[in-house]
């Protein structure tokens, strides 16, 4: 049975503002490879929930790599998945809140 995944306001907005600086900063192409890779991996995770590592920080959230510079944080609540964040991992990690 795959979970329902539920995305939070700052996720979604976290995820916008990485699809326009693609856009911006890329390609239109690149930008669409990127929420293809994020559908793939959220379709993923729906199935296997737990996959993702725990936080050192709070053991109810996890969090599963997108790609290199991008790391999705989520935590599992009744049989829901509700993303929390997507950190770039270039910025000072002090910034992270779920790690």
């Amino acid at each position: 049975m795959a979970f329902e995944v539920i995305w939070t306001t700052l996720a979604e907005e976290d995820f916008q503002k990485v699809i326009g600086y693609l856009q911006t900063k890329w390609s239109e192409d690149i930008a669409s490879a990127f929420v293809n890779k994020v559908q793939r991996r959220i379709e993923r995770l729906s199935t296997f929930p737990f996959s993702g590592l725990g936080s050192k920080k709070d053991k109810s959230i996890r969090s599963i790599v997108l790609t290199k510079h991008n790391r999705l944080y989520y935590r599992i609540k009744n049989e829901k998945i509700e993303v929390l964040n997507i950190f770039d991992t270039r910025q000072n990690p002090e910034k992270n809140s779920y790690e």
